[in-house]
């Protein structure tokens, strides 16, 4: 089956977010416009993970979809052409960490998703001693990301992942220039292995990230970052798989099913655009932080 995702977006429970950011809204608005699979977004909020339990049933394994009773009443402001258009969740939450590190403040963002509410309720139970997960849809946790990504591997067992989000915004991203590190390797130390998407996120593109040869290994994802429901799928990844959870997260490991651009095409486009922008090794001297101030103009 082939179908657009958007896994990053938020709650009306983040800040700066609409109060319109509910499942209701957000399932009427997917319909609209195609989406087939949407983060649930924030499920470390104690108000919005009720609501989600509340709200959603189990659908096909590791999504859900909103409860008939809700799901109907939508349909009946649709055309039949999008009512009848399935929409499912998967449980997502953007963690915000900054920490100190070989003597510098880092500022790392990062996408959670876990297969069901039992692995989501202990990653939330973990995160809740060590910071505030209350006041914050995003919460911000003096945690390091290796640990943090050590934590979601535990709680999700073996199944929950973590993709490093909007990888090269200068303030709040792995590869940011202010706060960031030159290497995936440099953040997440020994359990770097198990990163294996990255989120391009609206400061970049698959085709900027294709510059770097280091970033080849990695399949490029988009997302809307929505923080209102009409902004849903203003960037979405696409997918060749079957629609759970488990075969997203195997599209996103190993590149078969995940369609945004063949294997084949990512290998030409990378390799085009090296040609013609030369970019370092980020293991290099120069680092990543120094060749995104050099690139900047030519993106």
């Amino acid at each position: 089956m082939r179908f657009h995702a958007d896994l990053h977006i938020h709650s009306k429970f983040s800040r700066a977010c609409s109060k319109d950011c509910d499942l209701e809204h957000l399932t009427w608005w997917a319909r609209r416009k195609g989406i087939t699979v949407v983060g649930t977004g924030d499920f470390t909020h104690p108000a919005w993970f009720a609501h989600l339990k509340e709200t959603l049933v189990p659908a096909e394994p590791g999504l859900f979809r909103l409860r008939q009773d809700l799901d109907r009443d939508i349909a009946r402001t649709l055309p039949p052409s999008m009512a009848a258009a399935p929409v499912r969740f998967m449980l997502s939450v953007e963690i915000s960490t900054i920490y100190k590190r070989a003597e510098r403040t880092r500022k790392v963002h990062h996408l959670i998703y876990m297969p069901d509410f039992e692995a989501a309720e202990a990653f939330n139970a973990r995160l809740g001693r060590i910071g505030n997960i209350t006041s914050d849809g995003r919460p911000i946790l003096g945690l390091d990301s290796h640990d943090l990504l050590e934590i979601a591997l535990e709680c999700g067992r073996g199944e929950g992942y973590l993709v490093p989000a909007h990888v090269w915004t200068p303030w709040f991203a792995v590869f940011g220039s202010k706060s960031g590190f030159d290497a995936i390797e440099d953040c997440y130390l020994e359990l770097s292995d198990h990163i294996f998407a990255l989120e391009t996120g609206l400061s970049s593109d698959p085709a900027m990230n294709w510059r770097i040869s280091a970033l080849d290994r990695y399949r490029m994802v988009s997302n809307s970052d929505a923080h209102s429901p009409p902004m849903l799928g203003r960037e979405t990844t696409l997918f060749d798989t079957e629609l759970d959870y488990y075969a997203v997260r195997r599209a996103l490991e190993t590149g078969e099913g995940h369609a945004g651009r063949g294997p084949a095409a990512h290998r030409r486009s990378a390799k085009a655009l090296r040609a013609a922008v030369p970019a370092p090794d980020l293991n290099s001297g120069r680092g990543a932080q120094e060749w995104w101030r050099g690139v900047a103009a030519t993106t």
